[in-house]
């Protein structure tokens, strides 16, 4: 299963990578990336984001306490909605925002639910916070934290 984990690391990351030295800075957010995209590409984003969410179900789904499991399904289901949403919007939208949030929540809820420890990753999110002097980006590194966190807790 850590395979699994591994290509939706590698996935997401080389899109996030792609997107900023296309761009040449960091985005405001992942999913900011798909309206610099054109409108023929824009399926990459979608793509990648499916990509993520299918591959992570199986691995959390055998890691996540009984208990927990639904957690795991919004947390994905989050990460779907959010790769659909830009297919049947031209800029983002209440439901992108909402089902953002859910997977955000859901994935960090997840995590301190089944292994807290996983948790001390957002201590550099912190510190960085601390010292930034533009917070335009904090929402980037907010989303890069919560898949950081869950990536960590499936690998291990």
């Amino acid at each position: 299963m850590n395979t699994l984990v591994v290509i939706s690391m590698i996935a997401i990351t080389a899109y996030v990578v792609v997107m900023v030295i296309k761009e040449k800075e960091i985005p405001e957010s992942i999913s900011s990336t798909v309206f610099n995209l054109k409108k023929k590409a824009a399926w990459v984003f979608s793509a990648v984001m499916w990509l993520v969410g299918f591959l992570l179900m199986p691995p959390l789904m055998e890691k996540v306490s009984d208990s927990t499991r639904f957690i795991a399904f919004f947390m994905v289901a989050g990460i779907l909605f959010v790769g659909a949403s830009p297919l049947v919007a031209k800029e983002k939208n209440i439901i992108h925002y909402v089902c953002a949030a859910v997977s955000g929540i859901a994935s960090q809820l997840l995590v301190a639910l089944n292994q807290p420890m996983f948790l001390l990753l957002w201590f550099p999110y912190i510190g960085y916070t601390l010292v930034a002097k533009d917070g335009s980006r904090n929402f980037f590194w907010v989303e890069v934290t919560c898949m950081l966190t869950v990536f960590a807790y499936c690998l291990t």
